[in-house]
């Protein structure tokens, strides 16, 4: 091992789990997964895995998935051999060679006109899943945020309230919840610390919270594909429409970086040399 390392992982199965650890349990599920596949198909160590090893997984990858599942799997990979380098776990960062392949930008297709959005939260048939979807709308958070919010979050403001977001791996933020929201989130029962609960009382499960907005999209007839995070793009995209700057919106939305909120800019664009076009 290298004696100027930061880490005193000596094997691949322990620097993975380093490196998973400050991600959220999301992406550690997704990455447990994408890197148990890589390291099934390379069938060596991390520190014997070569660049042709890459770019045959590479290849193999656009036979068998979707160019968008292709680049997140790239991503990961290329993430881990990133970590292992900067902190010293291998010499020489393999993954550094390989691109992350392009794919077509398909945000505009994820995002729900504020009609739509409106049709899908009123098509719940309680008021917890209503309340539920409610504020993950208007207050664009992620689906894990809405699941993991306790009482102790929440706290009133003015004629609505404020919700501190905790979200393992990045910045804690507080969202300002709207009047109407408000008022739905104080009807909820108190029967334990996590505001939103099971028939059981346990935390709601992110999996039953995706199960009832596929249910309410089929029954509000809009796209069958619309998800937990089609109303978070939603949000985004209907803010900017309506005046809000970049940067309160990167503040909002939790983003680290400004150009990953600068996509929803191009969603629905505010002029375009085809106004210049006479036809």
């Amino acid at each position: 091992m290298n004696i100027n390392a930061l880490t005193r992982a000596d094997s691949d199965r322990e620097i993975i789990l380093i490196w998973l650890g400050d991600k959220s349990r999301t992406t550690q599920v997704s990455y447990r997964s994408i890197v148990s596949q890589f390291l099934l198909f390379v069938a060596q160590p991390l520190s014997d895995v070569a660049l042709e090893d890459l770019q045959l997984l590479h290849r193999r990858l656009q036979l068998t998935d979707q160019p968008h599942t292709v680049a997140n799997k790239i991503r990961a990979i290329k993430s881990l051999f990133s970590f292992c380098v900067k902190v010293g776990y291998l010499q020489v960062n393999v993954g550094s060679f390989i691109k992350c392949p392009k794919v077509k930008d398909k945000l505009a297709e994820r995002v729900l006109s504020a009609d739509e959005c409106k049709k899908l939260i009123g098509a719940t048939r309680n008021h917890r899943a209503r309340a539920f979807l409610s504020l993950m709308y208007a207050c664009e958070l992620r689906v894990s945020e809405v699941c993991n919010l306790t009482w102790n979050d929440l706290q009133p403001h003015l004629d609505g309230g404020k919700a501190t977001i905790f979200r393992k791996g990045a910045l804690t933020r507080v969202v300002l919840v709207p009047q109407s929201v408000w008022g739905q989130l104080m009807a909820l029962p108190r029967s334990s610390n996590a505001v939103f609960v099971s028939r059981t009382g346990r935390p709601l499960e992110r999996t039953m919270v995706f199960k009832i907005v596929k249910q309410c999209a089929i029954r509000a007839g809009v796209s069958e594909k619309a998800s937990c995070h089609w109303l978070r793009h939603s949000h985004a995209s209907h803010a900017i429409e309506g005046g809000c700057n970049l940067r309160l919106l990167q503040q909002s939305l939790g983003h680290s970086k400004l150009e990953t909120t600068e996509r929803y800019l191009h969603i629905s664009p505010e002029a375009g040399s085809s106004q210049f076009i006479d036809i």
